[in-house]
């Protein structure tokens, strides 16, 4: 019986777009994968960023929250994170609305997070005891055997079944399987779309990100471990966050029609200008309205490609982290225990491609559901009183504060977290709410 010749044997060679953290996961478990059958096969990652430059040029558009699940996971499978990965534990984060704020706090110890710069950071942070989580991930590629080539890879071709890449209209390598781990805010996608296997570049909407300088003192002073998150009845803001990081915050606003513009108006919000301080300045650092995948892509693979991370599936709006370990994971498994055909991709790693799409579909129904909250001061209220009431008593079950905290952290997947909000418990207390609410406004007038 002849061999599958999509069965990667010694000598197999791995070409990987991108050395963020989907194409990096990828790569460390397709060769600790290998190494446990006795394969030999080569990994190569075409990475043009460099990940310790500070500034636009170092980085890589995101929030960087990490959850502290996630960090133990790797931990486990032997990729331990260093402090100066790691820039602050958060355990709560207090929200904010046009009718109050409320402080939450962890539901459990290993529901805690995490931040990391993803690239270098704000300009003028090397040097600061700190280091790049991508690049942190690369290098444990590079240490598990992977080769790194800090070329941009401009077109793909398929020759007789088999990708050939090229960088400037130089072939670079010609590959038994191509990975593409890129983010959606390069045009790497439009080499795959003339493939001619149905892969259409993902949906996305644009968001906006910008770094705000603080003092250490400051940063102890107004934020602590703690995270603020903004729900407020603006215009085509979904939510909004303030991640502390060292001496800097990070601002991260989505929702739709983000501009140059998006970080100004947002901050010159009433509500907003409370939770920073009113006599110490403060400078906005770069800043970018970098775009976000919201809709996977339907075709991700063919015979010798797979697209995985932000050019296939990722989680909506959080734990970009998390489905980059999850999807690289997945579709170096399928490669190296399964093959690297279209069949191969399919019944094994397009079942959990599916699964994040599922999922996301569960995260939309709990947007709309926070929208609703967000836009109707009743509901607003309602929200704010449920939770103080479950954070003020050590007793009562905190239904709405773990929904909230799971929601926003990335801790839960969205379809757990979606029934937990048809629990009998939390619809009581929402009811009891909704009715000292109404009792009180009938004993003003109304008002």
């Amino acid at each position: 019986m002849d061999a599958d010749p999509y069965v990667l044997e010694d000598g197999s060679r791995i070409a990987v777009i991108g050395g963020g953290p989907t194409g990096s996961f990828f790569s460390i478990f397709a060769l600790k994968m290998a190494k446990m059958l006795d394969k030999q096969i080569s990994v190569t990652i075409f990475e043009p960023k460099d990940f310790t430059r500070d500034g636009p040029i170092g980085c890589n558009h995101c929030g960087g929250i990490i959850s502290e699940l996630l960090v133990q996971t790797l931990a486990i499978e032997g990729i331990n994170l260093p402090d100066s990965v790691v820039r602050k534990g958060i355990n709560s984060y207090r929200l904010h609305t046009e009718k109050g704020s409320v402080h939450i706090a962890t539901p459990a110890l290993e529901k805690t997070i995490a931040t990391v710069y993803r690239g270098g950071g704000p300009k003028g942070i090397i040097g600061r005891g700190k280091e790049s989580f991508d690049r942190f991930l690369l290098m444990e590629a590079v240490r598990e055997g992977a080769e790194h080539r800090p070329l941009k890879v401009d077109r793909v071709e398929l020759r007789e079944g088999r990708p050939v890449l090229f960088s400037k209209d130089r072939e670079v390598l010609d590959a038994d399987l191509v990975v593409g781990a890129f983010g959606v805010n390069s045009r790497s996608a439009e080499m795959f779309e003339p493939l001619g296997f149905g892969y259409r570049s993902p949906k996305t909407v644009k968001t906006a990100i910008a770094e705000i300088a603080l003092s250490e003192d400051v940063m102890a002073e107004y934020f602590g471990d703690s995270i603020q998150l903004f729900l407020l009845p603006m215009k085509n803001i979904k939510f909004a966050a303030m991640i502390p990081k060292g001496t800097y915050v990070t601002l991260c606003i989505l929702g739709k029609g983000m501009d140059a513009k998006t970080v100004e108006r947002f901050l010159e919000h009433p509500v907003v200008r409370r939770v920073l301080p009113e006599t110490i300045p403060y400078k906005v650092g770069c800043r970018c309205v970098p775009l976000m995948n919201v809709r996977a892509p339907k075709r991700p693979f063919t015979d010798r490609v797979v697209l995985c991370g932000d050019a296939g599936s990722t989680r909506l709006f959080k734990d970009g982290l998390g489905a980059a370990y999850i999807m690289g994971k997945a579709a170096a498994r399928t490669a190296v225990f399964r093959g690297v055909s279209k069949e191969h991709f399919n019944s094994d790693y397009h079942r959990v491609y599916r699964s994040i799409i599922t999922d996301n579909g569960f995260g939309r129904l709990l947007y709309m559901a926070t929208d609703l909250y967000r836009n109707y001061g009743t509901l607003t209220s309602l929200m704010l009183d449920v939770v103080r009431a479950e954070q003020e008593s050590p007793e009562k079950a905190k239904h709405l504060s773990s929904i909230l905290w799971d929601m926003f952290t990335g801790n839960e997947r969205y379809k757990n977290v979606f029934f937990r909000t048809l629990s009998p418990g939390l619809n009581v207390d929402q009811a009891g709410a909704l009715a000292k609410i109404l009792v009180g406004r009938g004993r003003h007038g109304g008002r």
